[in-house]
């Protein structure tokens, strides 16, 4: 349940006024809930007994912050319909897009443990959860390792009216720019719904890589390791024309940052202009026949993406968090989330509090953006 503190984390009266949609509120219903979805008898013994598969916890935020905990279940945490209903109501969220909260699935090597939790969750979620309430909607989640699994699931789950979209990482699998996701491409399309991504596993960088064994805080991991594994994804889903191929397929970026939507625009923009020819040599602009991108790199992420707000990193100036939220597009990409119920929490209060959001940049970031992308 919440533990959230009301002092800490005040609603204001033209916040609980405001409609908000919430893209990112973390459901996480421990392991014996979903036993009785569980299938395969090894797995449903294994989690029987361990609760969750252990998984390398290399860095943790807990031990840094006056928060307590590992950070993930800093503000409790729900479990049943009536847990997302007292939060939601506490938090000021009128509509609630629950996504999963086992983002530490990527660290567990066992592929039959990893299927099985995530179709029992799916089941759960859409069977127990969501039924009870108009106003929550669900993100199933993708086992991403399986791109055959991925399509089982979104043709069990894709035409269910609480399902807006599917939830998948951008780390630490192939970059999703590789032939073997084409069929989930497929499936998505034929369900007019978006991919969701979000940071995936306990520090999104493994271990053994070079990187990962140097990394020592909690800043390096969550400041710069989301962000370069977001910008990897989107970049590399541009350059191997996987929306030339599917150009109604939209892509969400959740928890990955906001700051560096203009850098990678401008980035790509340059170094594709400089020598375009190299996409010649992937394997979808091959497919299609293609000597270029249909489009500038640029145009694609306007086309393509939407970003969650949290982590928000308002600068300190006005005049750039202006810029900032012009060079992103943000009157279109934008969508609120909470990230409930880790130690990042964030309410809608900013939304309210700068002078350079006004009332219809307001209603696109806190609604009308999440409403037109999930098809609410």
């Amino acid at each position: 349940m919440s533990q959230l503190k009301s002092e800490r984390y005040p609603v204001t009266d033209e916040m609980r006024e405001a409609f908000v949609v919430d893209i990112d509120f973390h459901f996480e219903p421990a392991m014996e809930k979903l036993l009785p979805y569980v299938d395969h008898p090894g797995a449903k013994r294994t989690l029987s007994l361990e609760d969750f598969p252990p998984t390398t916890r290399y860095w943790a935020s807990g031990y840094a912050t006056p928060h307590g905990g590992n950070g993930r279940q800093t503000h409790g945490v729900a479990e049943t319909a009536d847990d997302v209903i007292d939060v939601s109501e506490k938090l000021a969220i009128d509509l609630t897009v629950l996504t999963p909260g086992y983002n530490t699935l990527p660290d567990v090597q066992n592929v039959i443990l990893k299927n099985e939790i995530v179709r029992a969750y799916n089941r759960y979620v859409l069977e127990d959860v969501s039924p009870a309430a108009d106003n929550i909607k669900v993100l199933p989640a993708l086992p991403q390792w399986d791109p055959e699994r991925c399509v089982e699931e979104i043709e069990l789950w894709g035409d269910n009216d609480d399902v807006v979209g599917f939830y998948g990482f951008f780390g630490h699998y192939s970059l999703l720019g590789n032939p073997q996701y084409d069929k989930v491409f497929d499936a998505l399309v034929k369900h007019d719904l978006p991919l969701a991504l979000h940071g995936g596993g306990t520090g999104n960088w493994p271990q053994k890589d070079l990187i990962g064994n140097s990394i020592r805080t909690w800043t390096e991991m969550y400041g710069l390791v989301h962000p370069v594994r977001a910008m990897m994804m989107v970049g590399n889903m541009i350059m191997t024309g996987v929306f030339d191929k599917y150009p109604e397929l939209q892509i969400v970026m959740i928890e990955g940052g906001l700051n560096w939507v203009p850098f990678i625009k401008m980035r790509m923009d340059e170094v594709y202009q400089d020598h375009p020819e190299d996409i010649q040599l992937t394997e979808r602009v091959t497919e299609l026949g293609q000597e270029y991108l249909k489009k500038q790199p640029s145009e694609y992420i306007e086309d393509h993406f939407s970003f969650s707000s949290q982590p928000i990193d308002i600068p300190k100036k006005p005049k750039n968090f202006e810029a900032m939220l012009d060079m992103t597009n943000a009157s279109e990409s934008l969508m609120f989330a909470t990230d409930y119920p880790h130690y990042t929490l964030e309410l809608s209060n900013w939304a309210f509090e700068s002078n350079v959001i006004d009332d219809e940049l307001r209603e696109n970031i806190l609604h009308k953006n999440a409403e037109r992308v999930f098809r609410i």
